[in-house]
């Protein structure tokens, strides 16, 4: 009797311990199956699985009791052979806790203000007329924010994007990259061993002006990982960024959550990333940034970085355009390079309409009637609808003899100024008078 007690007694203790332990090959089993079936690489996937075979033989996770010592012990002998930082073990959800009505409010209300902030931190326009935009993480969600925030930077004449704390997410990065590069462009892609199939992405079109030369910085660190860099290394393969800070985290593949038993999960990497600009990514090797500082520096050189470029990008155009309203002799090319640079000005939010005007009577005032006739010439082209821009070209239309035409824009500028109940009427109406008594 003493000794079927004893016996007993061992097998209370020892049932557990040898039931986890089942458990925990259980786990392993699937675990390799699935590796097999769906892992990005085959042979990685059996070398692992050969790896995983020689831990159960020598016990190596037997005296591991806590679930989440467990799912962690096991991606990093995974982790090992794969080097894949998106390879993990997700442990059992422990069970809810019970709390009062109050303490659920605060929890609620909490959660509530980070989901609808999203992945955006701070937004600002810093000193030098430069954007500034901290990304969180990238969530499907986020896309409507996008256009609304590069409203509120349409000003900015460059944009420094912070991905420091970023881990990653959605596709987000695509509709960020579509502001930068032309739509169509083809972005880093995937290719599922699993089915055979490679899946394209390109940017799309966007709701707000499109910077597709304006100065872009982004800011990492060794926290920023997946999306995050599909988002840098797209942008920098193609020359479209400068990425100042740290090498990044280094995960290029989508994953998948696949089940496994007794509550446990793998995300499963299952498909390989490759840009169509190097035919490669970023996994293991992280995205290198073209300007190497810790991450502690990064904004202030950015800072620095940008001031310069953003300087460069504002005057280029202005250079540009008054280098060709000095020529003796304006053709019929130099106009269109002219309107070319006063649309592109407009777009860019450094010139209004009243400012193109002002342009020409400057030059009128210099006795360059040729140039300034030019330019109100153009700049009705743009504002066709703008009894101003009517009376102005009249106005420089009569210095140059052509007092018939000039009649017809002067009418124009009365009858728009009369549909739009525009208060400069009387002073347009004066105008057409006083040419029409020169006239007879």
């Amino acid at each position: 009797m003493k000794y079927l007690k004893s016996l007993f007694f061992i097998i209370l203790v020892f049932l557990p311990l040898s039931h986890f332990a089942q458990s925990k090959n259980d786990i392993i089993k699937n675990i390799k199956k699935l590796m097999l079936e769906n892992y990005i690489f085959l042979h990685k996937a059996k070398e692992t699985n050969k790896h995983l075979d020689h831990l159960i033989t020598t016990n190596h996770f037997e005296k591991i009791e806590n679930p989440r010592d467990f799912a962690r012990a096991l991606s990093k002998e995974m982790q090992k052979i794969t080097k894949d930082k998106h390879l993990n073990i997700v442990p059992p959800r422990q069970g809810r806790q019970t709390s009062n009505n109050s303490d659920f409010i605060s929890r609620h209300l909490t959660n509530l203000v980070r989901f609808r902030s999203g992945g955006f931190g701070k937004i600002d326009l810093l000193e030098d007329n430069i954007g500034y935009v901290e990304l969180k993480g990238f969530r499907r969600e986020d896309i409507p924010k996008v256009d609304d925030i590069m409203n509120y930077l349409s000003t900015a004449d460059a944009i420094i994007i912070d991905l420091r704390n970023n881990g990653g997410g959605s596709t987000l990065g695509s509709y960020w990259s579509s502001y930068f590069l032309k739509e169509n462009t083809a972005l880093s892609g995937s290719y599922e061993r699993r089915t055979d199939t490679k899946t394209e992405i390109k940017t799309t079109s966007v709701k707000g002006n499109q910077r597709l030369s304006m100065p872009i910085f982004i800011l990492t660190s060794n926290r920023t990982f997946s999306a995050a860099e599909a988002f840098s290394y797209d942008l920098q393969s193609r020359k479209r960024v400068t990425i100042v800070g740290e090498t990044t985290g280094g995960g290029a593949h989508p994953v998948n959550y696949m089940r496994l038993p007794k509550g446990y999960g793998i995300m499963m990497p299952y498909a390989r990333s490759i840009s169509p600009v190097t035919n490669s990514n970023w996994e293991g090797t992280g995205v290198i940034p073209d300007v190497k500082t810790n991450k502690e520096n990064a904004l202030e050189k950015a800072k620095e970085l940008a001031k310069v470029a953003a300087k460069k990008y504002r005057e280029q155009p202005f250079e540009t355009l008054k280098r060709i309203l000095e020529k003796d002799n304006i053709t019929r090319a130099d106009e269109d390079k002219i309107l070319a640079l006063f649309q592109l000005l407009l777009k860019r939010k450094h010139l209004e309409d009243f400012v193109i005007n002002d342009l020409g009577y400057s030059y009128e005032d210099n006795d360059k009637i040729e140039t300034a006739c030019i330019i109100f010439k153009l700049n009705l082209k743009l504002f066709p609808q703008s009894p101003n821009a009517h009376d102005s070209y009249a106005g420089i239309l009569v210095k140059n003899g052509n007092k018939k035409e000039a009649i017809e824009h002067y009418k124009q500028a009365v009858l728009l100024a009369e549909k739009q109940n525009d208060r400069r009427l009387e002073m347009f109406k004066n105008n057409l008078s006083k040419i029409q008594v020169k006239s007879k």
